[in-house]
């Protein structure tokens, strides 16, 4: 695969319509009713996602993620030739006693973020770093994957076409 063809497009386009969905069916399930739309339960973990921004500078990918309230030991980064991918998982639980009041939120939800790579990256050469919540990773561009240099391209002028009305 070149370079040219593959854009930096997250993989995992559809998680968003997956949670709608699944809070629907949650809806529905409270009512005593049938779910609508049934996930496969290999689908069921994959319930955050969270931002992600790529971007080129000195000649590298800088690969951010926000992963507040998580370790570094709770993720997991991992490089082939063709793309980097982090995952892991979040579990949060909070508890408040107030007065006669119990209250416990608790979330939990895997989630898989992949960013495709250029043809020549070197694996071992990928960096991360994790401060404040923020997962930073740095892949060393090889030359060939550098920024071409830009050339606009003229726009003519088309021939003026006259619109009839269908008979």
């Amino acid at each position: 695969m070149t370079t040219e063809t593959r854009g930096l497009v997250p993989v995992e386009p559809r998680a968003f319509i997956r949670r709608i969905l699944r809070d629907f069916d949650r809806w529905f399930e409270g009512k005593g009713e049938v779910p609508f739309f049934a996930f496969p339960r290999t689908l069921e973990g994959f319930t955050w996602l969270p931002d992600l921004e790529v971007f080129e500078r000195d000649n590298q990918l800088l690969v951010r993620v926000d992963l507040p309230g998580l370790k570094k030991e709770e993720v997991t980064v991992t490089v082939t030739g063709e793309a980097l991918t982090i995952e892991g998982e979040r579990k949060r639980e909070t508890e408040k006693a107030e007065n006669e009041w119990y209250r416990t939120e608790r979330t939990y939800g895997r989630f898989f973020r992949t960013v495709p790579l250029p043809e020549g990256i070197k694996a071992e050469e990928v960096t991360a770093t994790f401060t404040n919540g923020v997962l930073e990773v740095r892949v060393a561009l090889p030359v060939a994957a550098a920024k071409a240099p830009v050339h606009r391209v003229e726009i003519a002028a088309g021939e003026k076409k006259e619109v009839r009305p269908a008979a």
